[in-house]
């Protein structure tokens, strides 16, 4: 399990002092930083989004929207961002930092939990429109986000223009998906990073020499999720962007 403090940032003793210097030594960028990074990426994505909305007269919410934003502060407690307020403090703004056992740490546990209540909201929405449209999930449809960082449909899928204007038209259940799929992401780049701790603390040259892709740049993971009939389940594969 992974945690890091509630001010957002990962812990600089998540990495011990002897890989530091190592990956100091063989790298530009620790992977302590490179994981920090993309934590804060995302975070201030977030508050720019927010910003965005909240200074803008032009986004009106679907009824989609103001259902998903109910269900996200029953589940979680977070009020929605209503226009003019100030932005909120992140941890009390964003779902999936949610401090469930209010330990002053958010663990990969947490959020793993977090994320599977998320999806439960997700799932019920996209089921309902599945059954009003007669949206088939056979065969089955798989969800992914795009580089433009939209909902996409595989292609080939006789829905799928249906599908990704329904999700991408509702901003709040597309921003839900997003959330859930880059906590599957962070999570599983949290996890590999602490079996790489691990085997340093047994054999150090021999962890760099395996685990040499986290300091790539380049490497990552992806979230898709796939709908066959009952059956919704997220997978995550590590990939490496160009």
């Amino acid at each position: 399990m992974y945690s890091f403090g509630v001010n957002g940032r990962l812990s600089s003793s998540s990495i011990a002092p002897a890989s530091r210097q190592v990956l100091l030594d063989d790298a530009p960028r620790s992977f302590g930083s490179e994981l920090t990074a993309a934590l804060q990426s995302e975070v201030a994505e977030t508050d720019a989004e927010a910003a965005q909305e909240s200074e803008s007269p032009l986004r009106k919410l679907t009824v989609v929207d103001k259902a998903v934003q109910r269900d996200i502060q029953e589940a979680f407690g977070i009020e929605p961002h209503k226009p003019g307020e100030p932005l909120r403090p992140l941890l009390g703004s964003i779902w999936t930092l949610r401090d469930n056992d209010k330990n002053g740490a958010i663990s990969t546990d947490e959020m793993e939990a977090n994320a599977a209540v998320a999806s439960d909201i997700f799932k019920k929405h996209l089921t309902k429109f599945m059954f009003n449209e007669n949206v088939s999930s056979q065969p089955p449809i798989e969800l992914s986000i795009a580089g433009n960082g939209m909902v996409r449909v595989q292609e080939g899928h006789p829905d799928k223009e249906k599908i990704e204007n329904f999700i991408n038209g509702n901003s709040e259940l597309r921003n839900l998906y997003a959330g859930i799929s880059s906590t599957h992401d962070f999570v599983a780049l949290a996890e590999e990073s602490m079996r790489f701790q691990q085997r340093y603390a047994v054999d150090p040259k021999a962890a760099v020499a395996e685990f040499s892709h986290l300091f790539s740049g380049h490497y990552g993971y992806t979230t898709r999720l796939t709908i066959d009939g009952e059956n919704w389940n997220y997978q995550t594969t590590s990939t490496f962007s160009v």
